[in-house]
């Protein structure tokens, strides 16, 4: 067995020119001797969100028919059914993940759970990568009113990371600004080697501090690869240079190509009149592009925190053409406006009803393109031979029941590195009280009301 390496907590990686960067706080730092650990994987949450609801008929036959999309990840998700969120959609929305009432349209109740995860995993509040948040998605309704469309809020309630609905843009946030990804760097003397990065000039200690040769724990090296790769990056945002680097830990980093410029991207306007008409295959497509771009992002470590959204609450807009529901073909075109067949559907809708059908066809698109995000996050793999999805604390939620019920609020969870099980459960309690047991199950403190998909 091998000890670690005791180190001062003023060392420094020292280079040409008076160039000293601090590291940041090891284990070897600690007085006391420790042994050396395998490294953990980073704390990670993400909030995936469709608008509009899961009606409870629908969850009461499991993963098949509206909810087919899901059965994939039957083994890695908790399913919860049976939640009593606040109901109307912008209560809803503003309450999906903090599980509190607004305070106005863009000041949420207090902080999401993803927010209050980051702060208690990191000890300056934030993860040390390029992006603190990054959000993802399509809405079409309610420019105005971003408490139905934002799902990170902060500490103060205030809206957290941006959302990027143009899969070009989000292309050029992660890999910078020439098309078809970032041209080889070209060959720098070490003169123009430190003009362009202050980590040229400490690279000598650096390849010691990360290699076997240095005796330090994989969990440490990792802390200063993650720091000095944060600097990095940083350099690059303000360059305008692509966020993936050579020195990226994945071999999967690479930069990829630019996404088709005739990609389908949402328009947005102030106010609740309907999005329009909307190609349904040009919405999924271009959905699932910006899906794998997010994904690539999370496993490049670009961000460890984020949000998607299929839609915001309340939105519409009307699908048109072929899609495949449950693997039968139908027209989208005769479901009509999402937000009026929510309405035609009413909260207590019958069983083979017209208008029922009509939203579970909305609905499975909608979980189509939640669930191929969640298992491009299934497909990045960390040290610890688990997923990202499996790892990460990923939420899916939506904003209401049936119609514009809060009664039986469909959510699931993650596994989160051990903490939740897999399986579908009912329970029975609030949204807050749902929230609050997950928070419980990820080590935040209190006492969980709801226990079934605990560990």
């Amino acid at each position: 067995m091998r000890y670690m390496r005791k180190l001062s907590r003023r060392t420094f990686l020292r280079g040409a020119g008076n160039v000293a960067i601090a590291l940041p706080f090891l284990d070897e730092m600690r007085s006391r001797s420790v042994f050396a650990a395998p490294a953990a994987p980073p704390v990670r949450a993400f909030n995936i969100f469709l608008g509009g609801g899961v009606p409870a008929l629908h969850q009461a036959n499991g993963l098949v028919g509206p909810l087919a999309p899901l059965a994939p990840l039957a083994s890695k998700m908790a399913f919860i059914r049976g939640i009593e969120g606040p109901g109307g959609h912008p209560a809803a929305a503003g309450a999906a993940f903090t599980g509190k009432n607004l305070v106005n349209d863009t000041t949420a109740g207090g902080p999401s759970v993803d927010n209050e995860v980051m702060r208690f995993a990191y000890p300056t509040g934030k993860p040390p990568t390029a992006i603190d948040v990054q959000g993802v998605g399509y809405y079409y309704k309610f420019l105005d009113n971003p408490s139905r469309w934002v799902k990170s809020w902060d500490e103060n309630g205030h809206p957290k990371g941006g959302l990027v609905d143009d899969p070009k843009q989000l292309f050029t946030t992660f890999f910078g600004q020439a098309p078809g990804g970032m041209t080889a760097a070209p060959t720098l003397t070490p003169d123009q080697k430190l003009q362009t990065s202050i980590l040229d000039a400490v690279i000598g200690q650096y390849k010691f501090y990360s290699s076997d040769a240095s005796n330090l724990s994989v969990a440490s090296r990792s802390k200063i690869s993650d720091h000095l790769e944060a600097i990095r990056q940083l350099e690059n945002r303000m360059s305008g240079a692509s966020l993936v680097t050579g020195g990226s830990k994945s071999a999967t980093c690479s930069t990829p190509a630019m996404p088709n410029p005739n990609l389908y991207v949402s328009k947005h306007h102030n106010g609740a009149s309907s999005g329009g008409d909307v190609v349904a295959a040009d919405f999924v497509t271009s959905f699932k592009v910006m899906a794998d771009l997010f994904a690539m992002g999370a496993g490049c470590d670009l961000f460890r925190f984020g949000f998607t959204v299929a839609c915001c609450a309340g939105d519409g807009l009307s699908f048109t053409g072929p899609y495949s529901v449950a693997g039968q073909m139908v027209d989208l075109t005769a479901a009509g406006e999402t937000h009026d067949t929510n309405h035609a559907m009413g909260d207590s809708p019958t069983v083979g009803s017209v208008a029922l059908t009509h939203q579970g066809w909305h609905t499975h698109l909608f979980l189509e393109c939640c669930a191929y995000a969640m298992q491009q996050l299934d497909k990045y793999m960390d040290p610890n031979g688990q997923s990202i999805l499996q790892n990460s604390l990923t939420m899916l939620g939506t904003d209401l029941g049936t119609n514009h019920s809060g009664k039986s609020v469909f959510y699931a969870v993650s596994q989160a590195n051990g903490k939740f099980k897999p399986g579908i459960y009912d329970v029975q309690g609030f949204l807050l009280d749902f929230l609050s047991s997950v928070k419980s199950g990820m080590g935040l403190g209190g006492t969980p009301k709801m226990t079934s998909f605990l560990v």
